[in-house]
C-alpha cells in the first residue's frame, strides 16, 4: 500500500488524527507531498512529526517531498542568514516574513521559543525590516538548524515504476523526458492543475480540489479518469485533510476514510 498526504498546512491536529489510519508495516509506506507549514497553527509542530516519523521508519518508508511554501521559507532563510549591514536596508522590501505577515509570524512562532518571539515583536518597534529578518533567521537557526536542514534536503518528487508523486505538477509537454524538462517553478508552483493522458499517474497537491472543481463545496480527491490524482482538500480552510491510498496488487485508489475505504472514481 501506497498512502499520500498533501498540503497540510500547520493542521497538526488533522494530521495525526489521520494517521490512525495509516498502517506502515510490511512494504507499506506514505508520500508527503510538501506545504507542511503556514496558514495553519501549529507549522513547526507538524514539521517536527514528519522528521520524527521518518526518523523512527526511514526514508524509504515516509518520503517527505518539498512544497512552495518551504521553498519560500528556505529561500528567506538563506538570504538573511548573514550579519546585518545597512545596505541591506535599501534591499528589504517584501521578503517571507513581511509577506502574508498573519500567517508567516504564526509560522515563525512554532519555530521559536516564546523568548525569541517576544524579543522579535520588542524589536520591531524599533529597527528596521532588515535587521529584523536577520535576527528572526538566526533565531530560526538557533532553534530549529536541524529541522531546516533536514528541509533543505527534501527532494521534490518522487518516482514509482508507474507514478509521480509531486506537490504541484511536471513538464507534461516532455513526456517521458519530464524529469529533465522539468524545474523547482513547475514541481513546487505549477498552476493551473494539469489533466488529460500522461505517460505515468500523476499524485499532486497544491491546487484545492475544489479550485479544481470550481465547487467551493467540494473537499474530495479529484481523479480526472486517465492519468491525475490531486488531493489538497484545503484542510486549513475546512478541517478535511485528505488521505489517499493506492493498493499496489489491486492497482486500485481509495480516499481513506474512518469507517471505510472509499474507490476514487472519475470526477463526473
Amino acid at each position: 500500500m501506497i498512502y499520500a498526504v498533501s498540503d497540510i498546512h500547520g493542521c497538526i491536529d488533522e494530521l495525526t488524527e489521520k494517521m490512525k489510519q495509516v498502517d506502515l508495516s510490511g512494504n507499506n509506506k506514505i508520500v508527503f507531498l510538501g506545504d507542511y507549514i503556514d496558514y495553519g497553527p501549529a507549522s513547526g509542530q507538524v514539521l517536527k512529526f514528519l522528521y520524527d516519523l521518518q526518523q523512527e521508519y526511514g526514508s524509504d518508508k515516509v518520503i517527505v517531498l518539498k512544497g512552495n511554501h518551504e521553498a519560500m521559507l528556505l529561500e528567506w532563510i538563506d538570504e538573511f542568514n548573514k550579519e546585518y549591514t545597512p545596505i541591506m536596508d535599501a534591499l528589504c522590501y517584501d521578503t517571507w516574513l513581511k509577506t502574508d505577515s498573519e500567517h508567516r509570524y504564526n509560522t515563525f512562532r512554532t519555530l521559536v521559543t516564546e523568548e525569541q518571539f517576544r524579543e522579535i515583536s520588542e524589536l520591531e518597534r524599533k529597527a528596521t525590516f532588515a535587521r529584523i529578518n536577520v535576527a528572526a533567521v538566526k533565531m530560526i537557526l538557533e532553534t530549529n538548524g536541524d529541522l531546516i536542514r533536514w528541509l533543505g534536503s527534501l527532494e521534490s518528487y518522487y518516482e514509482t515504476e508507474t507514478q509521480i508523486f509531486v506537490h504541484a505538477g511536471v513538464d507534461e509537454e516532455a513526456g517521458e523526458y519530464w524529469k529533465w524538462g522539468t524545474g523547482d517553478d513547475i514541481f513546487l508552483w505549477r498552476f493551473p492543475a494539469t489533466i488529460g493522458k500522461f505517460c505515468k499517474t500523476v499524485i499532486a497537491g497544491h491546487i484545492g480540489t475544489g479550485d479544481i472543481v470550481h465547487d467551493r463545496s467540494f473537499h474530495e480527491i479529484y481523479y480526472d479518469g486517465t492519468s491525475h490524482y490531486y488531493i489538497d482538500g484545503s484542510v486549513y480552510k475546512h478541517g478535511k485533510l485528505l488521505l489517499l491510498s493506492y493498493d499496489e496488487d489491486q492497482k486500485k485508489y481509495y480516499q481513506a476514510e474512518p469507517v471505510r475505504m472509499i474507490p476514487v472514481e472519475k470526477w463526473r
